[in-house]
């Protein structure tokens, strides 16, 4: 079978493990933004599997970018904005979001003074601290930037 349970890698508290930076794909640390690491795995294929959890603090946001991937976000607490596909949603607690594979999409941090915390559910997935984990979809000269409330 190839495939055993390792408990290290396997079961992961995202609210009580340690919180570190993340990155941009230029290595920048992404202001305002931590995150803890969750469970991961490789699935049938080799595929990396994993969740994470994301706080954002007020004034912080994700631009626009796209994850190799498509991933799943789930609202724990607080309230944000996500830009997607040309429109922007208010996020509340309990919200659940697929985004696509390659799809560009942004997330403005808290709309008020309290911490915006959601799960980030990845196939592929990448390490918290990554820099593979998101490519940032930079502004070409002259184009319009995209503003998130």
């Amino acid at each position: 079978m190839g495939r055993t349970f390792n408990p290290d890698e396997h079961i992961a508290n995202v609210l009580e493990s340690a919180e570190r930076a993340m990155y941009d794909d230029a290595g920048v640390r992404l202001r305002d933004i931590t995150g803890v690491a969750g469970a991961s795995a490789r699935i049938t294929g080799g595929l990396p599997i994993g969740v994470d959890r994301i706080i954002m603090n007020p004034g912080a946001g994700f631009p626009l970018h796209v994850h190799e991937g498509a991933h799943l976000l789930y609202v724990l607490n607080g309230n944000g904005g996500l830009h997607i596909d040309g429109q922007d949603y208010v996020l509340r607690t309990g919200d659940s979001i697929y985004v696509p594979a390659e799809y560009p999409h942004g997330v403005q941090g808290p709309l008020d003074d309290q911490p915006l915390e959601f799960l980030a559910f990845g196939a592929p997935h990448h390490p918290i601290d990554s820099h593979t984990r998101m490519t940032l979809i930079r502004q070409q000269e002259g184009a319009e930037a995209v503003l998130i409330p």
